[in-house]
C-alpha cells in the first residue's frame, strides 16, 4: 500500500526530510539518480540519521561517523562498522520502495 510521504517540490529543496508513517520514522532522500526512503535509525546505537550530513547519497550519523547509502540502505565504511563492533545484521537499515507520481512522493509499505 502506498502511503503520502512528502511533496516533490519540498523534497527537492530540502533535500531530506523525516516523515512519520504507520508509527515508523522514515528519512526520504533525494539524490541525483532518484528519490529513496530508508529507516531513520541508524544500525550502531539507534540514533536518527535525519540529523546527520548528507552527501553524494550517504547519510552519516552525527553520533558517531557511520555512513550508510541511503540507496542501498547498507553502511559504506566496512572498516568504522568493525571499529564500532557492529555484528553481520547490523550493517544496514531497512529500505522502503518510493513511488513519485504527480508531484508527490509516496512509500509503498
Amino acid at each position: 500500500m502506498e502511503y503520502l510521504a512528502a511533496s516533490l517540490s519540498t523534497l527537492k529543496q530540502k533535500k531530506k526530510l523525516k516523515v512519520q508513517i504507520k508509527n515508523r520514522t522514515i528519512l526520504l532522500a533525494i539524490t541525483e539518480t532518484g528519490v529513496y526512503a530508508i529507516q531513520d535509525k541508524c544500525p550502531h546505537m539507534g540514533s536518527s540519521l535525519f540529523s546527520g550530513i548528507f552527501k553524494d547519497g550517504v547519510i552519516t550519523c552525527k553520533d558517531h561517523g557511520l555512513g550508510i547509502s541511503v540507496i542501498t540502505g547498507e553502511v559504506v565504511d566496512k572498516q568504522k562498522a568493525e571499529f564500532l563492533k557492529l555484528d553481520e545484521f547490523s550493517l544496514s537499515v531497512r529500505k522502503f520502495k518510493t513511488v513519485v507520481k504527480e508531484g508527490s512522493v509516496f512509500i509503498d509499505m
